[in-house]
């Protein structure tokens, strides 16, 4: 029988101490167990380190002979730009025929477009508020059920010496984690477009976009964040948290695995909450935001379409999710392990949360081309430390948008970052 070469083009970020790298061996044990079963496969990888690095070699070789056959991804615009263009093979047909039962509902969603499916997720982070429950007790501060509640409580905290939020946002991300959050509770999951400079609705995404900023800097203004979050790294927002000086903080379920080991104490204060409605907004607590550092798509172009699927199956069965959660200390995208099995209470409570998902949002960094991105994210950065509007903040995204296309119909002036 010939034996047949699968290209992988994989993304762990090696470089860096996170679970990426766990991942990295979490998927080469998978890789061994299908090579074994199937000995006239061979997965061929050929790993990134860098995002941008991944984007790059994708609108490279996805339209040519090069092409891998199994590419990371990690839904939301991107994908989505990549679907529209005819590079990525429609899995639809394939998980109907009995695959789809295999997976969260809400899991796939970042990853269907125009009511079709482009690639399938082994693992799902979601993002919470993280609290100290024996700070919350000690002060008498319920769960915040509305934007306003939480405003009220950061200013209580702030008050009486606890930072409200640790924020580690020198790496830039967290921060924008608070922002897609007000985004979403105030626009709804229609304000999560590529480029809204030629989206219909635009001019709600404006609105919605400036009354995020508007309320972030209300936020700032509570004290809800400590002076210094902008150069904090994410190893001290997490210390930050596991010392007791701060209250809450926005995070992954990732976050549980880290703790378990740099602040064990914590764990019997520990609790979630998903992030509040704002009030009069259209976005609901029955979406969660989160992302996956483990979702698959396959090439339109692969000569070997059936064999790679056979792989992802083997990416998705209840070995991979065993994996997922007893290994990783993750979420599974899979159903294949009931919640009473998870290793701790509030393991299973993310899991379970992530059952119950109506919808899951990739965050907003993720639909955005790298150049916007980036414009993107030191925005956010600026409202944290307040040098910049929230109507000068939406234009200069608007205008990192516009440089790109050219064909700007709704341009505004605006200022450079």
């Amino acid at each position: 029988m010939k034996e047949i070469r699968l290209k992988f083009l994989r993304f762990h970020c090696l470089d860096r101490h996170h679970c990426a790298v766990q991942y990295h061996h979490l998927v080469d044990g998978i890789i061994k167990r299908f090579e074994a079963a199937h000995p006239q496969i061979k997965i061929e990888s050929t790993i990134m380190r860098n995002w941008y690095q991944l984007m790059y070699t994708l609108n490279k070789k996805l339209h040519t002979d090069e092409t891998p056959d199994i590419f990371h991804t990690c839904g939301g615009g991107i994908l989505e730009e990549l679907s529209d263009k005819g590079l990525v093979y429609d899995l639809t047909a394939d998980l109907d025929n009995g695959w789809r039962k295999d997976f969260v509902p809400a899991a796939l969603q970042p990853l269907r477009f125009h009511g079709r499916d482009f690639a399938i997720p082994l693992e799902q982070g979601c993002i919470f508020v993280w609290y100290n429950k024996t700070i919350f007790k000690e002060f008498g501060f319920p769960v915040p059920e509305t934007v306003e509640d939480l405003l009220l409580i950061c200013r209580e905290f702030s008050k009486k010496g606890i930072v409200p939020f640790a924020v580690g946002n020198g790496e830039r991300w967290p921060g924008a984690f608070f922002f897609s959050h007000l985004f979403h509770r105030i626009g709804g999951e229609e304000v999560f477009v590529g480029d809204f400079t030629k989206a219909p609705n635009y001019d709600h995404i404006r609105d919605s976009f400036i009354a995020a900023a508007s309320k972030l800097l209300e936020l700032v203004d509570a004290g809800a964040f400590h002076k210094d979050c902008n150069t904090m790294d994410y190893y001290q927002q997490r210390m930050m948290f596991v010392e007791g000086r701060a209250a809450m903080q926005i995070n992954g379920n990732r976050l549980l695995n880290y703790l378990s080991v740099e602040g064990p104490a914590i764990m019997d204060s520990l609790d979630i909450f998903s992030f509040p409605p704002v009030n009069g907004g259209r976005g609901k607590t029955s979406t969660l935001f989160g992302g996956s550092l483990a979702t698959y798509a396959v090439s339109a172009r692969s000569k070997y379409k059936q064999e790679a699927i056979q792989f992802l199956k083997s990416l998705t069965d209840r070995n991979a999710a065993k994996d997922v959660i007893f290994d990783m200390g993750d979420i599974s995208a899979l159903n294949h392990i009931p919640f009473g099995e998870y290793p701790s209470a509030i393991h299973a409570k993310m899991a379970e949360a992530l059952s119950r998902a109506e919808n899951l949002q990739v965050h907003y960094f993720k639909y955005l081309p790298p150049h916007a991105a980036g414009v993107y994210l030191n925005v956010v950065a600026k409202l944290f430390d307040k040098e910049i509007s929230p109507a000068e903040a939406f234009e200069t995204v608007e205008n990192a948008l516009a440089a790109r296309t050219g064909d700007n119909v709704n341009k505004l002036g605006g200022i450079e970052i």
